[in-house]
C-alpha cells in the first residue's frame, strides 16, 4: 500500500511542534508527582548524571552480570532536554541488561539537538576503555542503539544515518517532517516504526519513510490505536517498552527469544489492537 507524508509548510510544521510540546509538558507533570514505579525486568535500576557527562542522563542496570551491555541512545519527544521525562519506561528497559544514555540531564530546561548523542557515543567509547573506570567494559561499543520518540526521532534519524556502529534504529512515532531520502538511504541499521494510528500525527510520515527505505533494510513498523503518546507515562512504560526493550535485546545481543515478539509466532501480532508488517527479518 503507498502512503503519502504529510505536506506542510514552515509555519504549520512550527505550529505542530509547539502543541507537541505543551502536550508534553503536560504529561510531564504528571510524571513528577507520581510516585517511583517498580520495574519488571530481572536487574535494579538506577539514574544518574555522570560528572564528565553532562546534560545526560544515564539508566544503567545495578546488578547486571559482568561484560559489556548494549547501549540504547535515546531522544525524548519534542526534543526536551530533561532525561527523566521518560523515567518509568527508560527505567523499564535498563532492568532488562540495556544502559540507556538520554539526551538532557535530570530536570534541565531547553532542547537538545543530534550532537548530544554523538557527544554520548563519544563518552561512551572513553569511558569502556578508561583503566580503573566505574564503567570500564561495560559497554557494547562496537554495536550500539538508538531510538527517540517525536522530535527525538528526528535525532535518532540523523544519528543512525552518520555513525556505522548504530546496529538497531527505533523511529518512535515519528517520521521525517520532509522527504529526505538522502537520509533514508544512508540508514543502514534494522529499524523499528512505532505509529499510533490515524490519530497520531507522524502516522503518515513514518509511514512513508518505512516505504521509501533500501529495499534491503531489515525493518518492521508496528501500529496501534494509541495515537502520539503510546504508552510511554503508563506504569512501566506499557507495551511500548516491551517493544523497544525486545527489539534492542535482539537486534544487538542476538537474542532468539526477543525475537519471537516480531518474527515466528510474533507474540506482538497476536496483541490486541496491533497490526505488524515486517520486511527482511528472517
Amino acid at each position: 500500500m503507498h502512503h503519502l507524508a504529510l505536506r506542510q509548510g514552515p509555519r504549520q510544521r512550527i505550529r505542530r511542534l509547539v502543541a507537541l510540546s505543551f502536550a508534553l509538558a503536560a504529561s510531564c507533570v504528571a510524571i513528577f508527582a507520581s510516585p517511583a514505579l517498580a520495574t519488571t525486568g530481572p536487574y535494579g535500576t538506577k539514574w544518574q548524571e555522570p560528572a564528565d557527562l553532562k546534560n545526560h542522563t544515564v539508566y544503567s542496570p545495578t546488578n547486571a552480570p559482568a561484560g559489556p551491555l548494549p547501549v540504547l541512545f535515546w531522544g525524548e519527544g519534542a526534543c526536551f532536554a530533561n532525561g527523566l521525562i521518560y523515567k518509568d519506561f527508560l527505567s523499564e528497559i535498563a532492568s532488562h541488561g540495556i544502559i540507556v544514555v538520554a539526551s538532557g540531564g535530570p530536570y534541565q530546561l531547553g532542547t537538545t539537538n543530534v550532537g548530544y548523542m554523538d557527544n554520548a557515543l563519544d563518552w561512551v567509547k572513553a569511558q569502556n576503555v578508561k583503566a580503573g573506570g566505574a564503567w570500564q567494559g561495560r559497554f557494547n561499543t562496537a554495536k550500539v542503539a538508538v531510538a527517540g520518540h517525536s522530535c527525538g526521532g528526528l535525532e535518532a534519524y540523523q544519528f543512525a544515518a552518520k555513525h556505522a556502529e548504530v546496529g538497531a534504529v527505533g523511529i518512535m512515532n515519528s517520521g521525517q517532517l520532509s522527504r529526505d531520502q538522502t537520509q533514508l538511504d544512508a540508514i543502514n541499521a534494522p529499524i523499528l516504526y512505532t505509529l499510533g494510528g490515524s490519530g497520531d500525527v507522524a502516522f503518515q510520515n513514518g509511514l512513508y519513510d518505512f516505504n521509501h527505505l533500501k529495499a534491503s533494510i531489515p525493518a518492521v513498523v508496528a501500529q496501534d490505536g494509541l495515537g502520539h503518546f503510546g504508552t510511554y507515562f503508563n506504569a512501566n512504560g506499557g507495551q511500548y517498552a516491551q517493544v523497544l526493550t525486545n527489539w534492542v535485546i535482539w537486534r544487538i545481543n542476538g537474542n532468539a527469544a526477543a525475537s519471537q515478539l516480531f518474527i515466528g509466532s510474533c507474540t506482538l501480532c497476536s496483541l490486541p489492537g496491533w497490526r505488524v508488517q515486517t520486511r527482511n527479518l528472517g
